[in-house]
């Protein structure tokens, strides 16, 4: 600033309008440089996808289309069998590692509600294994059912009953231990007799 002091007002007044113009060519140019490289990544992103599958030595590579696909029955079907067996089955009562086993398949509304009610029923029991066999699963557009015997082992001897669940399920974002972004948002069960 004590530069432009000693020169004159014209002097000074071209000089700011310099410093402007080349502000003004410089932001130009980066926006223009931004413009180009989100062309670019535009232009990448509607490129279709590389499948790259590797067994042993071996690798292929496939292209592939991006499709939306519906999700059919029989895989809601196999998506309730694990849920089931992550939800029914279980070596040791560890209210931890039961919640851990279940928490791909639900909501955190739903995992919070469990939570809350696992927390009032709290006694330890020994030798308290249990485990589901003839799982049967029921889907229509309204609602999802499922039917399986749930056999509990306590200290060596089963105790089998019939246990029918009523499943709400919805559609969310897909991760890795969910592919299908099915989650469990509400469970009603009850025994069959």
């Amino acid at each position: 600033m004590t530069q432009l002091n000693k020169i004159s007002a014209r002097g000074q007044w071209l000089a700011l309008n310099r410093i402007a113009y080349s502000y003004k060519v410089i932001c130009f140019s980066l926006t223009g440089c931004l413009l180009f490289t989100l062309s670019i990544l535009a232009y990448v992103a509607t490129l279709p996808p590389v499948v790259i599958e590797k067994t042993g030595e071996n690798i292929e590579r496939f292209t592939s289309t991006r499709k939306t696909a519906d999700i059919s029955k029989n895989e809601i079907k196999k998506f309730v069998t694990t849920f089931i067996k992550a939800n029914y089955e279980w070596e040791k009562l560890d209210k931890k590692i039961m919640l851990n086993n279940i928490h791909p398949f639900v909501t955190d509304d739903f995992l919070n509600l469990i939570k809350r009610k696992t927390k009032k029923k709290s006694k330890p029991v020994p030798e308290y294994r249990q485990y589901v066999g003839n799982i049967k699963v029921s889907v229509t557009d309204k609602e999802v059912v499922s039917q399986f015997d749930r056999i509990i082992r306590l200290k060596g001897v089963p105790f089998i009953s019939v246990t029918q669940i009523s499943l709400q399920i919805i559609k969310d974002t897909p991760n890795k231990w969910n592919p299908l972004g099915l989650y469990v948002n509400g469970l009603i069960e009850h025994e069959v007799k």
